[in-house]
């Protein structure tokens, strides 16, 4: 309230435009930029101080207090009209942080000091949870010591350097109330003791760290304006087209983090980095957005248009005509088909017809990435935001391993019995990734778009259903009748993504009332007099049902079934749940909003297809002959005719599946050569990343300084792990999306052990099955100490939170853990000599080279020993 009526130094935080209609809006946007914000920085870590975050080869420096993220915080100096503020760096001042991360073993606080009193400082030891001083240990830039190093962030926006701290004292401290200015903290020094907004007498309550978060706000994000790029006129921009350019947040993330708006780039630094957590920042804005419901509540109130409108609008070109041509087929029903496949081809896959899939699907992530997941957008195609490469790829190992949906509900990737079984998988996900484009990828939607539209305007209540449906309408019949989810017509749900042309309806939504239209021309709803959809609905309760995910699934029936067996309803009555803690008939929602949804997207329309389409006698006959006849290297249609058939749709819908069909046939090379795989792997240059062969996607994915190089030949693993694996019976540890191993010892076998529910498999190390090295461990992963100890499901033998699923983090020193179910991770076998660019990279444990001499290796490489698996 202060900062928004009174302000400070006068600066005020911006709360809107009251002199027009629109002007609230502006304001809500930049409330809820600044709380994703700080939620990203601290609010989530329950941190005041900076956490010691940034690895260097594995390790903490302590000199991180100096800067993380390529910057120095001590050399953040005011430009010349505001230098006068700006705070000295006094090499004598010793500071001592109040807050560290919360996991086991952390790093300590930050401290700074003299090097009379630390010479030099080491690394933290997260293994032994000690400072590690034997030896100079540099951070990313090179510092060995902390003298001078007391400017770290502090406060809910992390506020840094010595500029803002010099501005804090100036117009908030000490220094204010000395110079006779208004001074809200006049005791506290904030050049002297810089500490003072974590561990002063005023910080207890939680004010102190608010405001100056609010202060840095008005003083550096609201008047930042730099090469054209003004904060408040991009606001006003994103607020005024929709909320759909969240480019806009990229750019804050950077503003605010690195000090540039158009990262990767410098800012604050030397060399061009990406803001931390950038990702993140962006979903947790879009989320809260989404949660005060800023396009339905703050909107300036417009007289309707006259109804009708004289003349049609022209139709986005996301959503299907206002008179629908005629199907060629008839429409899908979303029951499963009553004609079961054989049971045995619905079972759980073998652990080894998993390996081989994951592996293609590895293989195929670039061609995946460039000709599948692609959404148009209204100025061009772009990647999808929502579909992932990574997101499918934990969700096919959830849909073909470990809990599993179901028994005989599992993906259908070949059984291993046919020699063509590899083909009958791959057919089936590009079968998939077909229907998957045309339902929700190509919009990049997760809810379904309001789209059907009666007299030119578009009803509120098609969330009730469009095409003449009624979702709430279809119950389960057969084998699954009673299983539909119940409706509630108080129950309030409201969708997260929408169709992204201007003037677009906004997210579908339900609750206990009457509803009217989406006026597009004027972008309002209006629900004055009601209005009614195709089938007569003019209200939305229990209108709840509406599509989701990547297959947009639909209906009482669809979500019954995933409560039934994926959700809380399998967990309450004692069968195996992937998620027992979603109630997907009280929270239908949860697909598109949930902090799963990357993976719950696809998962729930894996498990959709399973039921509606994969259990049918008559699809798997006709995949197979498909694949048994080559008919795809000839792109014969019969198949995907018979696809078509099954699933509907309008001309343009079965035209771009059949388009995307054979798009994904090629994406697995089932129809020609693959195209050579872009080598990216980090370092601080190519000659850096040759020698350390860490793989990226994007320089996000490095740490610390490190960028992600393309055409790095020499770390070009794929073709001898391909050639070395096949016939050598080596199947490659699980690991998650990262690349960092993961261990299940929940599974009843070894061979299940390997492939853990939620890992899927990367270029991890090899393993071969005449192991007979073994490694225990007492590191576990878990919630809490006590979590990771009571479950003792995944280790972490390196002690790295990087080998452990998400949410969780690694703690050492479990010993509760029965020796059954800590069962040894199986090591390479007989010999510990393996080949590679260099001791690190043979660490990967890909080839082996058991007698020791650089001849049974790959070109350019080497043959190490004592390498531990």
């Amino acid at each position: 309230t202060h900062m928004a009526e009174k302000g400070v130094g006068g600066k005020k935080f911006y709360t809107g435009d009251i002199d027009i209609p629109e002007g609230v809006r502006y304001g809500v946007v930049n409330a809820v930029m600044f709380l994703s914000q700080a939620y990203k920085e601290s609010v989530q870590y329950d941190a005041c101080d900076e956490n010691n975050w940034e690895l260097v080869n594995d390790r903490f420096p302590l000199s991180n207090a100096c800067g993380q993220l390529g910057m120095s915080y001590q050399d953040f100096k005011c430009r010349a009209d505001e230098k006068f503020m700006e705070c000295p760096v006094k090499p004598e001042m010793e500071q001592y942080g109040l807050t560290s991360a919360g996991w086991f073993q952390a790093p300590a606080p930050f401290k700074c000091g003299p090097k009379e009193r630390f010479p030099i400082t080491g690394f933290w030891d997260y293994e032994e949870g000690r400072e590690n001083n034997e030896d100079a240990y540099a951070n990313a830039l090179g510092r060995v010591d902390v003298e001078g190093c007391c400017w770290w962030g502090r406060g809910v926006i992390q506020t840094r350097g010595t500029c803002n701290y010099g501005k804090l004292n100036y117009h908030l401290g000490k220094r204010a109330a000395l110079e006779g200015r208004d001074a809200l903290y006049g005791e506290i020094d904030f050049c002297e003791f810089p500490q003072g907004i974590c561990s002063s007498d005023e910080t207890y309550g939680g004010e102190l760290q608010w405001m100056v978060g609010f202060f840095e706000w008005a003083d550096r994000i609201q008047t930042y304006d730099v090469d054209g790029w003004n904060y408040l006129e991009k606001l006003k921009e994103f607020t005024d087209g929709g909320y759909t350019d969240f480019s806009f947040v990229d750019a804050v993330s950077g503003v605010l983090n690195i000090g540039c708006h158009n990262p990767p780039c410098k800012g604050f630094g030397s060399v061009p980095v990406q803001p931390h957590n950038k990702r993140d920042r962006n979903d947790t804005f879009q989320r809260i957005l989404n949660a005060m419901q800023v396009s339905r509540i703050f909107r300036p109130p417009k007289a309707p248009t006259p109804l009708p409108t004289p003349e049609p609008s022209l139709e986005p070109t996301q959503s299907l005509p206002t008179t629908e041509l005629p199907t060629f087929f008839d429409v899908p029903t979303e029951r499963p088909t009553k004609t079961m496949a054989p049971t045995a081809e619905l079972d759980r896959p073998p652990p080894e017809v998993v390996v081989e899939v994951e592996q293609e699907v590895k293989k195929s992530k670039a061609r995946f990435d460039k000709l599948l997941l692609k959404s148009e957008y209204p100025d061009g195609e772009r990647p999808s935001y929502l579909y992932t490469w990574q997101g499918f790829q934990r969700a096919l190992k959830k849909m073909t391993s470990g809990t599993g949906p179901g028994e005989q509900n599992f993906f259908y990737i070949g059984a291993g019995i046919s020699p063509n079984s590899l083909q009958y998988g791959l057919v089936n996900i590009a079968a998939f990734m077909a229907h998957a484009v045309t339902q929700a990828i190509y919009y990049d939607s997760c809810d379904e778009n309001s789209w059907e539209q009666v007299s030119f305007r578009y009803p509120i209540s098609n969330s009730c259903g469009q095409k003449g449906r009624s979702y709430q309408d279809e119950k389960c019949d057969g084998r699954h009748e009673g299983m539909e989810c119940e409706v509630d017509p108080t129950m309030e749900v409201y969708g997260v993504t929408r169709a992204r042309w201007l003037g677009a309806p906004p997210p579908l939504y339900c609750a206990d009332r009457s509803t009217g239209y989406w006026d597009h021309i004027t972008g309002f709803e209006e629900n004055e007099p009601p209005f009614a959809n195709s089938a007569g609905r003019n209200d939305v309760r229990g209108c709840c049902w509406w599509g989701r995910g990547a297959l947009q699934i639909k209906g009482v029936c669809s979500y019954g079934l995933l409560n039934h067996y994926l959700g809380k309803k399998a967990a309450d009555e004692g069968r195996p749940s992937l998620y027992p803690d979603i109630d997907f008939c009280k929270n239908p929602g949860a697909i598109c909003s949930d902090r799963r949804a990357e993976e719950l997207r696809w998962v729930t329309a894996l498990f959709h297809w399973v039921i509606t389409v994969q259990q049918s006698q008559a699809y798997l006959s006709k995949l197979r002959e498909f694949v048994d006849n080559n008919r795809y290297a000839e792109e014969e249609a019969s198949f995907i005719g018979q696809m078509n058939r099954v699933l509907g749709g309008t001309a343009e819908e079965i035209s771009r599946r059949t388009e995307m069909f054979f798009t994904a046939l090629k994406v697995f090379g089932l129809t020609e050569e693959p195209e050579e795989p872009v080598l990216t792997f980090c370092g601080r240059d190519k000659t850096d990343a040759e020698s350390t062969c860490t793989p990226c996607e994007t320089d996000m994915d490095c740490r610390g300084l490190l960028l992600c190089h393309s055409n790095v030949t020499a770390c070009n693993i794929t073709e001898f792990v391909d050639s070395n694996s096949q016939g050598s019976g080596s199947v490659p540890l699980a690991t998650d999306v990262d690349g960092s191993d993961i261990v299940d010892l929940t599974g009843p076998t070894p061979a299940a052990n390997a492939l853990p529910d939620s890992g899927v498999v990367d270029e991890g190390p090899m393993v071969s099955q005449s192991a007979a090295v073994s490694i225990t461990t007492t590191n576990y992963c878990g919630k809490s100490w006590s979590d990771a100890a009571s479950r003792c499901s995944f280790a972490c033998p390196s002690g790295n939170d990087r080998q452990c699923p998400p949410e969780q983090k690694c703690f050492g020193d479990i010993e509760t853990c029965s020796d059954e179910d800590s069962q040894s991770i199986q090591s390479s076998g007989p010999t510990s000599n393996y080949c590679g660019l260099n001791w690190n990279h043979a660490a990967r444990c890909s080839v082996l080279c058991s007698s020791g001499t650089d001849a049974e290796c790959p070109n350019g490489q080497k043959c190490f020993g004592d390498v531990v698996c």
